[in-house]
């Protein structure tokens, strides 16, 4: 009887915090009042022109910098370990640089990363990442990008071999594009790049080809080119049997300058952001083998916003080799109304440049819980370098916009001063902590922290900082919490089932301010979805979704 009473407090404990919780947002439901919930800092981190940064399995943020450089870098202390200088890096040549209008210099650079989907396995710890390296000559240099694989070896925290495994990727003046993300295709694991028009624009500069029918932009929906496409491969390099060519490494086409690859494995979606040409910014899903317009086509289908745009889509040909060939329209267009203006004056154009972005599926941040974010790089008359969020449906569908619940949303706009050009997004494993890179604007190029500040809604104790991590997750015989202390609290860690019952205390006592460090030992505990809590006299912190495997 009594046994039966205390679960049935626990689980009316259970229920009054998740209710709280909900009254909580109920209360604070408005922009203003969710604004005012992020605390910013900077990490110390000295980076030099960063691309990438990505929160590893490993809870450490991995980073691409000038120069082929890969970085890891403490979440929280920003303490970097340069990891690997690519000793074949190339900045491109001046006998490249073209002699027409502006004349340009090739593109050149270290771009995007990607670690292993078993990065933790030390048979797959691998990182992969982009830069350019020479495939020519002194005398005759010819620029291209190469991905290379790196072998870590966490036990010594360093880089024990790398290899290439993908050569002679294209590049051009311009839109050289350059994400990467590696992701699971039934049960296959897979890397995708982004590849750019390569071209100078037509509108903004007419004069750097001759003839103009030769700029790299005309070509991006020929499959048989590089450029403006988005390709994938295998681990190793070579070409997916299953890709829409045999032998090609495409696997969608006609894009201009996709900065940006996200995937939400809710809805088992790979979005594309990409760069517009004064206008008409998009957001698509990639679907096998399709076209997606550029340059013939700029954002929704039906807007008629560009000359000629309306006979293409009407009198579109499918191409004979990629079955069922079609157009396929912007998940979402920025600016999409032809009315915008487009004139000499970028300033004035209502295209917001998007980098990259991440899709954020945790509770964390309530309001944003299966959102995509995006960072932007454009300081304009109606833009700044901030944070997007695209707001989805249940079924992953655009949310409407009104007045009252505008979607996109914007964020840390009023910081652009501060945060410069932000280039690339990372999230924390709770949901609570937003890293951006910057590289130009700012005072220097650094990683700028946005912490969730639940405290400013009343729920939070004043001393502990709410970021807690857990990692390995899901865990097999052991996994570690990570935290931080401002002042000594008396703190405990403790383990509840999804009815709210404790099933295991980990820590219970005074700690000292500062990091803090504790094992789990996971290993007596049977295999399912468990509740790990952080608090503080008893008052809740935070908590996280716990999986145990036997």
């Amino acid at each position: 009887m009594n046994t039966t009473y205390t679960q049935f407090n626990s689980q009316l404990r259970f229920i009054a915090l998740n209710l709280l919780s909900l009254c909580v947002l109920l209360v604070c439901a408005s922009h203003s009042c969710f604004a005012q919930k992020f605390k910013r800092s900077e990490l110390p981190t000295l980076l030099s022109t960063p691309w990438e940064v990505t929160y590893g399995p490993d809870n450490f943020l991995w980073a691409t910098e000038s120069g082929g450089t890969v970085s890891r870098i403490h979440a929280v202390t920003g303490e970097k370990q340069i990891v690997f200088t690519a000793s074949d890096f190339f900045p491109g040549s001046p006998k490249e640089q073209s002699t027409l209008c502006i004349k340009p210099k090739i593109a050149f650079g270290t771009l995007g990363l990607a670690l292993h989907p078993n990065f933790l396995d030390e048979a797959t710890s691998f990182i992969y990442y982009l830069y350019s390296y020479n495939s020519g000559s002194v005398d005759t240099p010819a620029t291209r990008f190469k991905i290379k694989r790196l072998t870590w070896d966490a036990a010594s925290s360093t880089v024990t071999s790398d290899s290439d495994i993908v050569l002679s990727i294209t590049t051009g003046y311009d839109h050289v594009g350059g994400r990467m993300m590696i992701i699971h295709q039934e049960s296959i694991p897979y890397i995708f790049l982004t590849i750019g028009d390569n071209g100078i624009s037509d509108k903004n500069y007419p004069t750097c080809y001759e003839p103009q029918s030769t700029n790299p932009n005309n070509f991006t929906q020929d499959p048989t080119t590089q450029n403006g496409k988005i390709h994938r491969f295998n681990l190793d390099g070579t070409i997916p049997a299953t890709n829409p060519l045999a032998g090609n490494s495409f696997y969608t086409r006609g894009h201009r300058n996709p900065q940006g690859l996200i995937y939400n494995p809710t809805h088992n979606l790979i979005y594309t952001i990409e760069h517009g040409d004064r206008s008409d910014d998009e957001i698509n899903i990639l679907h096998k083998g399709m076209n997606y317009g550029w340059k013939n086509v700029r954002g929704y289908h039906a807007d008629n916003n560009y000359p000629g745009e309306a006979e293409f889509v009407n009198n579109y040909k499918p191409d004979p080799r990629i079955p069922g060939d079609s157009l396929v329209e912007p998940f979402y267009s920025f600016c999409a109304s032809p009315s915008q203006d487009t004139s000499s004056d970028g300033a004035n154009w209502c295209s917001i440049a998007p980098s990259d972005g991440i899709y954020y599926g945790s509770p964390g941040i309530p309001e944003w819980t299966n959102s995509l974010l995006i960072v932007t790089l454009k300081d304009g008359v109606t833009t700044n370098p901030e944070l997007y969020q695209v707001k989805l449906l249940p079924d992953g569908s655009y949310a409407p916009s009104s007045s009252q619940n505008p979607n996109p949303n914007r964020f840390f706009g009023s910081d652009q001063a501060l945060n410069g050009r932000l280039r690339d997004i990372a999230v924390s494993p709770d949901g609570r902590t937003i890293y951006l890179v910057n590289n130009y604007g700012g005072d220097r190029d650094k990683i700028t922290v946005y912490t969730y500040d639940t405290s400013a809604i009343g729920v939070d104790e004043p001393g502990v900082r709410e970021e807690f991590s857990v990692y390995p997750n899901p865990a097999n015989e052991y996994s570690q919490v990570e935290y931080i202390l401002a002042s000594p609290a008396v703190v405990s860690i403790s383990i509840s089932n999804l009815f709210g019952q404790e099933v295991k205390v980990l820590e219970e006592g005074l700690q000292a301010a500062g990091r803090h460090v504790r094992n789990i030992e996971t290993s007596g505990l049977a295999s399912g979805v468990y509740v790990l809590h952080l608090k503080t006299k008893s008052k809740l912190i935070g908590y996280q979704k716990l999986i145990i495997l036997e």
